[in-house]
């Protein structure tokens, strides 16, 4: 949504007109989002942000982003003039500013409010994540890895791998935050406008309990399609989606299902929600073999099974010690 006094830039493009902003009441609220995630604390038990906190929030992101980086509504203003070495390129002239980091808003918070009552619980539950903290991964600018030179536009296909992350806090913020960057930079970015392009997200049932994330994710699935993407998720309990209202929606606008063996408890659910055949159902109850299924599109579907090739199987192994042995039968073989 844009404000009177928001400054866009209008530009033409192919007997069209298009307008240019910087959205920065939606990146506040995403970062608001952030912090609920944070404050709820492991398994997401606790209260999330309450009205002071969200105030003081609200106030620190939007001073960092107006008064210390000059960030304002208008594209120019997110970046400035110079030289600068930036994994080991060198960027002249538009060089971009960077984005609020953690370690300011708490330093704002902590100068301003310190003394206040309903600020402490805020502050405490930040403090882990400064970097001098004992979670400091998400306090920094981010990007794909020290010295990485590729981006999201010149990749073909890019893993983010959280698997070794604290399964209960922080790899669903690590979740979070890659699924923000993905939409923003990738889905969204102008220079992928005219390229086919897909999120995968696996074992997408662990977060959708955090309303934040799975509010986000179905924004996504509903869409992507216009940024001419797509969205590919995998579960091993989808009937956790299916019970929550948020991801049921998610389901809604899922256009494609492929359905690999299923738990036999699951089996009325499956017939409930989903128009599928008594012989489909034979299928993926009975015992299929590994990578058979049924594939349903619309009102088609067909009975398949994958076929993925050695070179397949290595690249998405994620056990490594079936991943070290796979490796050893390669070389083995090719010698």
């Amino acid at each position: 949504m844009l404000a009177q006094d928001d400054k866009v830039v209008i530009y033409e493009k192919d007997g069209r007109k298009f307008q240019r902003f910087v959205p920065i009441r939606e990146k506040t609220n995403e970062i608001l989002d952030f912090f609920d995630i944070v404050v709820r604390g492991k398994g997401g038990i606790e209260d999330g942000l309450d009205v002071y906190e969200r105030n003081y929030l609200e106030e620190a992101i939007m001073y960092i982003f107006t008064e210390e980086l000059g960030i304002t509504s208008h594209p120019d203003s997110l970046f400035k003039d110079g030289v600068e070495e930036v994994d080991g390129r060198l960027i002249q002239s538009q060089v971009r500013k960077p984005e609020p980091e953690i370690l300011q808003i708490y330093n704002y918070i902590l100068e301003k409010y310190s003394d206040a009552d309903d600020a402490k619980r805020l502050l405490h539950a930040i403090k882990p994540f400064l970097r001098t903290g004992s979670k400091p991964i998400f306090d920094g600018q981010t990007n794909l890895g020290s010295n990485v030179k590729q981006s999201l536009d010149e990749s073909r296909l890019v893993n983010f791998n959280i698997s070794q992350l604290e399964e209960g806090f922080l790899r669903p913020i690590a979740f979070h935050v890659i699924l923000n960057y993905l939409w923003e930079y990738f889905a969204k970015n102008p220079k992928n406008a005219t390229k086919r392009k897909f999120i995968y997200c696996d074992e997408i049932w662990q977060f959708i309990d955090n309303e934040q994330t799975v509010t986000f994710f179905e924004k996504i699935a509903r869409r992507i399609r216009k940024r001419h993407g797509g969205l590919c998720y995998a579960s091993q309990d989808f009937v956790r989606l299916l019970r929550n209202a948020k991801s049921r929606g998610i389901l809604t606008n899922t256009h494609t299902l492929l359905f690999l063996k299923q738990n036999k408890i699951d089996k009325e659910e499956v017939r409930r929600n989903f128009d599928i055949t008594e012989g489909e159902l034979n299928i993926i109850f009975g015992n299929p073999a590994k990578g058979e299924g049924v594939l349903k599109t619309g009102d088609s579907s067909i009975w398949l099974r994958t076929d993925p090739s050695d070179e397949e199987l290595v690249f998405i192994e994620s056990n490594p010690a079936v991943l070290e042995e796979k490796l050893k039968r390669q070389a083995i073989h090719n010698r």
